[in-house]
């Protein structure tokens, strides 16, 4: 019997996969990380395949009790309800088989809804115990549109709500994630309405501001951090002003932060910037096999030839490695490593590091071709002033005194 070789102690317990079972998609949104030819390609993950590869995962030393698997980076639902079906069935029991009738698998849906019909909340009220679901929607009908095109170049925003309408109809509860673009931050009240009309439908809401990398080098709203200040103000303003009786609308930007700002020193033995990009924590597969982790749903297109060989982050093959080769890859190490000098620098210059949430080591490494650099326009967006009309919000005393007033 091979015995495994020893696990790093640097890495942690594998706790999300996200599996992009295709990469194609039936729309074409203008900011997509995605390459074009990526977003075409209808091949998926054979189903044989699915097995073989959560196989491996699940008769590893590197899981614990429960595993969380995300199906993502492409539309989804396109592969149909009943491949879902199959897969579901067949990682529950591999599960059984490997790490016995205690152990939890999970899943979770990223779509963009528009496919979604009554097969699919048949499927969705079928497994509403183990599977969660999430919505791309970027709000009112002129914001939504203004990214979230087809391949015609036609909006979306329609067939988007029709799959949230059945969904309500249905009684299934969904999150709901938005993009906000710098055309958004004016719109603040209009935005908040929007999202808030779903509160008693849906378990979550969160958004991500739109950082596209130009040629210029600067993000298009990294000129205005007060139009972002202001739009968290006006959510921070709207929620603060619900009614008592009302249901709160939970947006998990907020939630989490202030989890993080009220969390006691020795909760933690590491960073949340360090946690979340802890190696293996979250595994991505992509549709011809290939590995990566450190952020959770990167694909070898994102810096591709970063460590020379076109792959990005990709560390291994399932269809060709096993994941104690892959964990004891050279090329795991030197990411790890370059990983860990892009979070030392940034904990030795930056006030704000104990609440930033992380993922801007690729960022800095675009903008500055090396991992030691510190601030970027994204962090000083979005964890900078995120973080003081937050804190301004909590304590109005302390924004009079940094504004001069």
């Amino acid at each position: 019997m091979k015995v495994p070789p020893p696990t790093p102690s640097w890495l942690a317990p594998i706790e999300l996969v996200v599996v992009q079972g295709t990469s194609f998609c039936n729309l074409n949104c203008k900011y997509c990380y995605l390459s074009e030819e990526t977003r075409r390609d209808r091949s998926r993950i054979p189903l044989e395949k699915i097995s073989e590869y959560f196989m491996k995962i699940l008769s590893s030393q590197y899981v614990q009790n429960r595993l969380i698997v995300n199906w993502h980076s492409g539309e989804p639902l396109v592969l149909g309800a009943d491949y879902y079906e199959t897969v579901i069935s067949r990682i529950a029991e591999i599960a059984r088989d490997t790490c016995g009738p205690d152990f939890q698998v999970l899943h979770d849906f990223q779509t963009n809804g528009t496919l979604i019909n009554k097969r699919w909340c048949e499927f969705f009220k079928q497994h509403r115990d183990t599977v969660t679901l999430g919505v791309s929607c970027d709000g009112p009908q002129t914001l939504h549109n203004a990214y979230r095109r087809d391949w015609r170049e036609g909006g979306t925003f329609e067939r988007t709500l029709s799959g949230i309408r059945l969904l309500i109809e249905h009684d299934i509860r969904f999150g709901l994630i938005a993009v906000i673009s710098p055309r958004a931050l004016d719109h603040s009240d209009e935005v908040y309405d929007f999202f808030n009309s779903y509160r008693e439908h849906v378990s979550e809401f969160r958004f991500n501001l739109l950082d596209d990398f130009p040629d210029d080098g600067e993000l298009s709203y990294a000129h205005s951090e007060q139009d972002y200040y202001d739009f968290l103000k006006t959510l921070l303003n709207r929620l603060e002003a619900t009614p008592a009786a009302d249901q709160i609308l939970n947006i998990k930007n907020f939630s989490y932060f202030y989890e993080q700002l009220t969390a006691p020193p020795e909760s933690a033995s590491i960073s949340p910037a360090e946690f979340m990009s802890q190696p293996l924590r979250a595994l991505n597969i992509e549709r011809n096999g290939d590995i990566s982790t450190f952020y959770a749903g990167v694909t070898q297109d994102e810096c591709p030839n970063i460590y020379g060989d076109g792959k990005g982050l990709v560390i291994g093959n399932l269809n060709f490695d096993s994941l104690d080769d892959i964990v004891m890859s050279a090329k795991l190490q030197k990411i790890h490593e370059d990983f860990e000098l892009s979070h030392s620098t940034c904990a030795k210059s930056c006030p704000y590091y104990s609440v930033c949430p992380g993922g801007y080591n690729l960022i800095k490494y675009k903008r500055f071709g090396r991992f030691d650099a510190t601030e970027t326009p994204e962090c000083r967006i979005q964890v900078k002033t995120f973080t003081n009309a937050l804190i301004d919000h909590i304590n109005p005393e302390s924004a009079s005194v940094q504004n001069g007033e």
